[in-house]
């Protein structure tokens, strides 16, 4: 029986201490649900990961003065593969002897307050200047695969204009009022938090926080080949968002599956399977 993850204490404790705060310092409380939501926390490595970076050539890039864990296993065309908030890039582990035997190197990091690498916090713009940074190294991705945060950051980093014409989002939220409630949710918060966080949003970063969503930036986003993969059991980002997104990107193809739930079907070998064979299938159509 494999054991299970737990939890870090940091989360349940926070989820269980933000309600007390907010009722005593609704100033203080605003601030901490900011803070909280671009300060990521590292899960405990499991054993399967530990033994991937064992058989990966590592090395580490500088982005913004901190040091980015890059991963390479294999030899040939370079695909990327791009986690999601707290996770890592190990998580892609079940996915690198298909594609490896299939002439595909993998490559991987752990993005801004992930993993190995420096920072305590971390946003979707870090995570898709990454991909920049890496692009312009490896000269191009075959495609890219990218988990929940991953997904969004990847299409961001396509639309800013590296020419990858393949991306697969696997678990990828798509609608602003769903992470942010999703969020309030976890820590038991009140509108006001909300409220707060959509103008610090905008003042931080010059636009609201729904112009940082899948949904949002396919609309101009150029042709390419786009997979969606989501879990119908995934407590934390239902059908609604892959659905949201076909509404705009009417072009992607959608497949779904079941009991998997958000990071497991990451672990899936039928899910593998079809990332690899989207990849292949889309080498073989002619260009139009």
């Amino acid at each position: 029986m494999k054991k299970k993850i737990k939890t870090p204490i940091a989360l349940r404790v926070v989820g269980w201490l933000f309600p007390k705060v907010e009722k005593i310092s609704p100033w203080l409380a605003k601030r901490w649900f900011v803070r909280i939501f671009f300060t990521p926390v590292r899960y405990k490595m499991p054993y399967g990961e530990v033994e991937m970076i064992r058989k990966a050539s590592t090395y580490k890039i500088s982005y913004e003065g901190k040091q980015v864990q890059v991963y390479e296993w294999g030899k040939g065309t370079p695909v990327l593969f791009v986690h999601g908030w707290m996770g890592r890039g190990t998580q892609f582990r079940k996915f690198v002897d298909e594609f490896n035997v299939a002439g595909y190197q993998v490559v991987a990091f752990d993005a801004t307050g992930h993993g190995k690498s420096d920072g305590k916090r971390s946003h979707l713009m870090e995570f898709a200047g990454i991909i920049k940074a890496l692009h312009a190294r490896y000269g191009s991705f075959k495609m890219i695969v990218g988990h929940s945060l991953g997904g969004v950051a990847s299409m961001m980093a396509i639309h800013d204009g590296i020419p990858t014409d393949r991306l697969i989002m696997i678990s990828t939220p798509t609608l602003a009022h769903k992470i942010v409630d999703e969020f309030m949710n976890r820590l038991g918060a009140s509108g006001r938090c909300k409220d707060y966080f959509d103008a610090y949003v905008v003042k931080k970063f010059g636009k609201p926080f729904e112009q940082f969503t899948a949904t949002y930036i396919a609309q101009k986003l150029r042709k390419i080949d786009l997979m969606l993969i989501y879990d119908r059991d995934d407590r934390e980002v239902d059908l609604e968002n892959p659905e949201a997104l076909l509404d705009v990107y009417s072009d992607a193809r959608l497949v779904t599956t079941s009991g998997l739930g958000h990071t497991r079907i990451l672990k899936d070998e039928e899910v593998v399977k079809t990332c690899l064979q989207f990849l292949e299938q889309s080498e073989l159509e002619p260009a139009t």
